[in-house]
């Protein structure tokens, strides 16, 4: 190798190694930050601190949560509420999953430090542009616009069969009155467009159109041919179903008003009669699994409930053989349909109690609910009363919306007033919450897993921390979601016991088990920042009569987090730390009024982003 040749390598080397350590050093600056060249909804955040981002962007999405989104449908304009506020809780019908969002962009950082400048320096070469993740609960967003424009929409009504008997002639009437013409919202273009705004943090208002919908229409010879077979379906009748010793009978009386046309000239059953029919049969054959109970009673545990198998009817299976049935009515015969039934067993029958080693307080929860009206309590002590005895597996994920559920006035539930938007409606099961509050505390203290929890959007006096009176250690349940689950990985049962101290008005849950020597507890929560609230809010209604007020407190904003410690036999320790956002909320005054004054057009202000130093 000539002196040339080698002059040259050397100074190539020479090259490489000094833009390697510029690479490696200009990579530095990013450490803790958002890669370089990220956007989230067009704003540049590559190189900023990654709880900036989450601040600002938060403001903006607790700004659109609060003002709500404004709906267009032909020419009027209301304000669709994104938010149910009730005198302690507030339940969100969007969720912004920002923080999953700022996670994912950090997880382009690695700890070997080669490997994060070389992550750095691919992130340099490309744009990443994404938008914030949001989940939609499509069936109550979609009851609150439908009572925002109550007579706006026209259901399209099909044709339908009127059938009567003559008992004089000892015959049916059957005649297939012809359907009428509606206009119905699309949905479909609705969500997409509420759902790609929202991602974007944007809020303009969003037209709902509507659109005109045609019935079905038949010639007479088809009337005929339809009417006929009606006449063999009703005169066939009755049909039977049966699940065991169990037999129940379709008369032609009850497919009187469920028969109904479809376009291929056949036979089918409308929705609505046919599952009031099919309900009446589940209210029959349903039944939940019930584990066996244990309640502590002077330090030893008794067996007072005994355990019980679960049995679900499959509707769905049985509209499907109804209506596969009365589409068949020409061909005979016709077999009787035997009940699909989903067998659930218990978790724990009573078997199972005799000897559970059930002797050792696992850990403690507690909560205040001083001041809670009257239906709130209620809907507590209920809680308390679904869940005090309760055994958890070992081995079981236990969800604290299972347990609780059904939220109805059958299963011992009460209504609270809350505000959607410029109404105030009743709502089954406020209050329970607490129940959520307390079992979450509980399941720390006893050092089990904890697989989901959300903290509410609000800070509220009743989940403040009984350690120093800070939020930050509630959780959140809601159907369908959130929900509040733990993991027993105990390896043994745990006792689930529940107490309601009524004079002090405070909830406390402890759980009983077989200890193994782990020990759980949580650091009093901090408040990092705390959020001031807006200005008061007066929204239009026409359920007050015209002048009255009606006015919701108003709520600040926090930022809190705390350090869940799990410490094993062996002295290993497991840290988590549990972050969360409190919105601010001003104070909502509805106002009645005799008309409802129509919305202008236009954008509230939102906070900026900091600037991006990117290089």
């Amino acid at each position: 190798m000539n002196w040339t040749l080698k002059v040259v390598l050397y100074s190539t080397l020479v090259g490489i190694t000094i833009f390697c350590l510029g690479v490696f050093v200009w990579a530095q600056q990013y450490e803790g930050r958002l890669p370089p060249r990220t956007q989230i909804d067009g704003v540049l955040v590559g190189g900023m601190d990654p709880e900036q981002v989450r601040q600002a962007l938060q403001a903006r999405i607790d700004t659109i949560l609060t003002d709500g989104v404004e709906i267009v449908v032909e020419q009027q304009q209301r304000r669709l509420a994104l938010s149910t506020v009730s005198a302690s809780e507030l339940t969100e019908d969007a969720e912004f999953k920002l923080g999953e969002l700022l996670e994912t962009l950090m997880a382009a950082h690695a700890e070997n430090p080669l490997l994060d400048t070389w992550n750095m320096f691919v992130s340099a070469l490309q744009t990443t542009s994404v938008s914030i993740p949001v989940s939609l609960n499509r069936e109550r967003i979609q009851t609150n616009v439908s009572s925002l424009f109550p007579e706006a929409e026209t259901m399209t009504q099909e044709p339908r069969f009127q059938i009567a008997w003559l008992p004089e002639r000892k015959m049916w009437s059957i005649q297939l009155n012809d359907g009428t013409a509606g206009k119905e919202f699309e949905w479909n273009a609705f969500f997409e467009t509420l759902e790609r705004q929202l991602m974007n943090l944007q809020t303009r208002p969003i037209h709902l159109e509507l659109t005109p919908r045609t019935p079905m229409t038949f010639t007479q010879d088809e009337k005929q041919v339809l009417s006929s077979k009606v006449a063999t379906a009703v005169q066939g009748a009755p049909y039977k179903v049966f699940f065991g010793e169990q037999t129940w009978w379709l008369t032609s009386d009850d497919l009187a008003g469920m028969l109904a046309p479809t376009e291929n000239l056949n036979l089918t059953l409308l929705e609505e009669p046919l599952q009031v029919w099919v309900s009446a049969i589940a209210s029959e054959v349903n039944q939940q699994a019930r584990d066996a109970r244990l309640t502590i009673e002077e330090g030893r545990v008794k067996d007072f409930v005994e355990s019980l198998e679960g049995r679900t009817l499959k509707e769905d299976r049985l509209k499907e053989a109804l209506i596969s049935l009365v589409a068949r009515v020409q061909e005979a015969p016709l077999d009787p349909i035997q009940l699909m039934i989903e067998i659930t067993y218990p978790t724990t029958t009573t078997s199972d109690v005799n000897d559970l080693g059930i002797d050792d307080v696992l850990g403690v929860g507690t909560s205040s609910y001083k001041g809670s009206p009257t239906n709130r309590r209620g809907n507590i002590q209920n809680g308390v009363d679904l869940l005090n005895g309760l055994l958890i597996a070992p081995g079981e994920t236990f969800s604290l919306l299972s347990a609780l559920s059904p939220f109805t006035y059958e299963n011992g539930y009460l209504p609270e007033l809350v505000i959607k938007g410029d109404k105030i409606t009743p709502e089954i099961g406020g209050g329970l919450c607490q129940i959520g509050t307390t079992t979450f505390r509980a399941a720390m203290n006893t050092g089990l897993p904890i697989v989901e929890r959300q903290n509410h959007s609000l800070v509220v006096s009743y989940y403040n921390d009984p350690s120093n009176g800070n939020p930050g250690t509630d959780a959140t349940i809601y159907e369908p979601a959130p929900d509040f689950k733990f993991h027993n990985d105990t390896g043994h049962y745990i006792l689930f016991q529940a107490e309601n101290l009524t004079d002090t008005q405070e909830l406390r849950f402890t759980f009983w088990g077989t200890r193994d020597g782990r020990e759980g507890s949580y650091s009093p929560p901090v408040v990092s920042r705390w959020i001031p609230v807006g200005e008061t809010q007066y929204i239009e209604t026409l359920d007050l009569e015209p002048g009255v007020e009606q006015c919701q407190g108003s709520h600040i904003g926090a930022d809190a987090s705390f350090v869940y410690t799990v410490m094993g036999a062996t002295g290993e320790t497991i840290e988590t730390l549990f972050e969360s956002h409190y919105r601010p909320l001003p104070r909502i005054c509805l106002v009645g009024v005799e008309e409802l004054t129509e919305e202008t057009e236009g954008t509230p202000p939102v906070e900026e982003l900091p600037t991006a130093t990117e290089e």
